[in-house]
């Protein structure tokens, strides 16, 4: 077996990381996710658990959100139904 000197291992690595995914990016901002939680909560108000079915409506939104960067039109508040 060949000894891997230290400029050897160097380019192994860089190889290996080039290898990746190559649409890495970083993630969201924190004020792009407090946007999007926001805006989740208005959109989807919370709703005591068990008074009605759940839905995954106000994480799609929240995920949505969050992949356009928080660029989405302020959601309207919802009305109150009887």
């Amino acid at each position: 077996m060949r000894e891997l000197t230290w400029g050897g291992a160097a380019a192994l690595i860089i190889v290996a990381n080039m290898s990746g995914p190559s649409d890495a990016h970083a993630g969201p901002s924190a004020e792009v996710a407090r946007k999007c939680m926001h805006f989740s909560y208005v959109a989807y108000p919370y709703q005591r658990p068990g008074s009605v079915k759940m839905r995954g409506d106000r994480q799609s939104y929240f995920r949505d959100c969050l992949a356009k960067q928080g660029s989405v039109p302020e959601p309207a508040s919802p009305t109150k139904e009887k």
